[in-house]
């Protein structure tokens, strides 16, 4: 306290001078018109740019809400955006839905679209995984296609999600033919090469050659007859019955994106009959 006393005297001229000042200054803008309308000029201006300053300051600092906001918006607009790109890579990709769709009404299945999340083609055993499962209507020993032909049968399935034994594993076996001819063979893969299949027991007396459609026989309630497989690659007289015969499979596993999975109404019924008959004559 003392110290501060010590300042106001010591420079109480100054203060003194300060204040005759301020009140000369009031003193002039009250009296005279043309300094009071000067006055009030330039303190309106020094107010302005104290208001603009402290508005630019709070829309600064209010960036934060609005960035944020944005981020909310831009984050919609791409979930948005993934999805039309999705459906849109479907459709181009799905060239054969016609076909299918006729097929549905003519044979009473139905189609389950599914993603591929995950895939396998440089092993042995080789599997595929699907992001649909038991709650989206897939079961066991169901088939599984794309646009190009047949990929595999359905393995294993759990409530969102589904695996997927491709024709490109030693334990798949899938009935096949030449297309428009009537003899069923099976269609392996010995696990050389993800794009060659072998088509057995075909004799030789049915007219096959190189370049000819490998399709589903239609033999049982997994796949229609005639969804293709694979063209005739290799031909040759394996023994003096049957043909050897490699394919070129159609469904390219290295690029594997959507799948349909076929859903035939009355599986369960054709599975059903033919075990009875089956237990029936085994008696």
């Amino acid at each position: 306290m003392k110290a501060l006393l010590r300042f106001f005297i010591h420079y109480r001229v100054f203060f003194l001078f300060l204040a005759l000042e301020i009140i000369s200054l009031i003193l002039i803008v009250k009296h005279n018109q043309f300094q009071r309308s000067a006055f009030l000029n330039s303190s309106n201006a020094v107010m302005g740019k104290i208001y603009e300053t402290s508005n630019n300051v709070y829309e600064y600092f209010g960036l934060k809400g609005d960035n944020l906001s944005l981020a909310h918006e831009n984050t919609e607009l791409k979930q948005k955006l993934y999805t039309l790109e999705t459906e849109l890579k479907f459709l181009k990709q799905d060239t054969s839905y016609q076909g299918r769709k006729q097929m549905a009404i003519d044979k009473k299945y139905t189609f389950i679209t599914a993603k591929v999340i995950n895939a396998t083609t440089n092993k042995l055993k080789n599997f595929i995984t699907l992001d649909k499962g038991r709650l989206d209507g897939i079961k066991e020993e169901m088939g599984v296609i794309n646009e190009h032909g047949i990929v595999g049968i359905v393995s294993s399935v759990s409530d969102h999600f589904s695996v997927v034994l491709p024709i490109i594993n030693p334990s798949s076996r899938i009935s096949a033919k030449v297309k428009d001819k009537n003899q069923t063979g099976s269609v392996i893969w010995e696990g050389a090469d993800e794009r060659i299949a072998l088509l057995e027991e075909v004799p030789l007396y049915i007219p096959v050659h190189v370049g000819d459609t490998v399709v589903s026989s239609g033999y049982s309630s997994i796949f229609p007859e005639g969804i293709d497989i694979g063209k005739v690659k290799v031909l040759r007289k394996e023994n003096d019955n049957y043909f050897y015969i490699e394919i070129e499979l159609l469904a390219n596993f290295n690029k594997l994106s959507y799948v349909d999975v076929i859903d035939f109404k009355n599986a369960e019924e054709e599975k059903g009959l033919e075990e009875e008959t089956r237990k029936e004559a085994e008696k």
